[in-house]
């Protein structure tokens, strides 16, 4: 699987995304977050917005220096009724930041992106 990364620092974004699939359209999941999707509704890529505050909630560990340095996440996730509960693990020069999500209700999409959600 080929999952990048890309931080812009300027606008405060984080984006996730499965490089092998092309998204087809965009949800907003949330104000923060968009879920890219692709024709099959599987999904493809996330944009995390204001991405350094909404991440230093989750770990205050996580800054924009972190975000602008990590050249690796990592996804973690398990299935619990019927959501997917995902961990970010950011690879900062060999030490590992862990992030946990908020849930997705896995019968609403499927994924490429997350594919070790079993």
């Amino acid at each position: 699987m080929a999952i990048k990364i890309h931080y812009d620092r300027q606008d405060d974004i984080f984006t996730i995304y499965n490089s092998e699939y092309k998204p087809s359209e965009t949800i907003e999941f949330s104000e923060f977050l968009n879920l890219d999707i692709n024709k099959d509704k599987n999904i493809v890529g996330m944009e995390i917005f204001y991405a350094s505050e909404f991440f230093s909630l989750l770990n205050d560990l996580i800054t924009k220096n972190i975000l602008e340095s990590v050249k690796d996440v990592s996804i973690e996730c398990n299935n619990y009724r019927n959501n997917w509960l995902i961990n970010l693990v950011f690879d900062n020069g060999g030490s590992k930041i862990k992030v946990q999500m908020p849930p997705f209700k896995n019968s609403d999409y499927t994924s490429p992106l997350i594919a070790n959600c079993n």
